[in-house]
């Protein structure tokens, strides 16, 4: 596993209230977290007004190098310090509250805050909350690594991103967004080809996947629809943001070979 995801998932660390029970097998490794999102797995997707909990089992480090190579020291815990929602269409932050959810932390009362982490641990956690706004959300966690240099503890900052977190609901509440009727993108699921009928040819569309990252559209944008090549896409979901005159809108498809 790479060291940020663990790390955005150890500090993502949540759930006094859940009761989780920090009980993930994870082998013979010394560090991780579940889900990974260096290995494609990601928050479970929320709805508008209905209650959400997903669970994290993190297995935190001993070592910082296993957080920066460059800190050959043994890391004595880690603190959330921040949780970061930025909106995939509008790149507009938002904080967990924004949108109804919140960070429930749970070190099982290894110290007396409850996001401090302490190395060498396996800890659970909780998001959970009913939400009140939908989006498609890059999550990112800022984080304070603590170790000790020559008897004084040091802090060094780090932000972990790699996870989406997709909350669908009533077009009236999207963050940053507006409900189009008027365009559509099919097949859903898509195999080689996803044609974007837009709803007009003035309509400009971006294609992104549950990483944020943007996907090669190849094609003109000067008709009203647009033939995307999906061919060599890994198989999985994808955001497809369409945006004209009256505001941006986001469409959910899968590819699927």
């Amino acid at each position: 596993m790479k060291y940020f995801t663990l790390f955005a998932a150890a500090l993502t660390v949540l759930n006094a209230q859940a009761q989780c029970e920090p009980d993930f097998d994870f082998g013979e490794s010394e560090w991780g977290a579940s889900p990974d999102a260096s290995i494609g797995e990601q928050f479970d997707t929320a709805y508008v007004d209905v209650a959400y909990a997903d669970v994290f089992h993190v297995l935190v480090p001993t070592d910082a190098s296993a957080i920066d190579p460059l800190f050959q020291l043994p890391l004595d815990s880690v603190i959330l310090t921040e949780v970061v929602l930025t909106d995939t269409t509008t790149l507009t932050q938002y904080t967990l509250e924004d949108i109804g959810l919140e960070i429930v932390c749970n070190n099982l009362g290894s110290s007396p805050n409850p996001c401090a982490l302490i190395a060498g641990e396996q800890y659970c956690a909780s998001l959970e909350g009913t939400p009140t706004s939908g989006g498609v959300f890059q999550m990112s966690l800022d984080v304070a690594a603590w170790v000790t240099v020559f008897g004084v503890g040091v802090a060094q900052p780090y932000s972990f991103a790699g996870y989406i977190l997709d909350v669908v609901g009533d077009p009236v509440n999207q963050v940053g967004t507006v409900e189009n009727n008027d365009w559509i993108a099919y097949p859903n699921p898509a195999d080689d080809i996803l044609t974007i009928q837009k709803s007009s040819p003035d309509a400009w569309v971006e294609v992104y996947n549950v990483a944020g990252q943007s996907m090669p559209v190849n094609a003109s944008q000067a008709a009203d629809k647009v033939a995307v090549g999906t061919g060599t896409w890994a198989d999985g979901l994808y955001f497809v943001v369409h945006n004209d005159a009256s505001g941006i809108s986001t469409r959910r498809v899968i590819v699927q070979h």
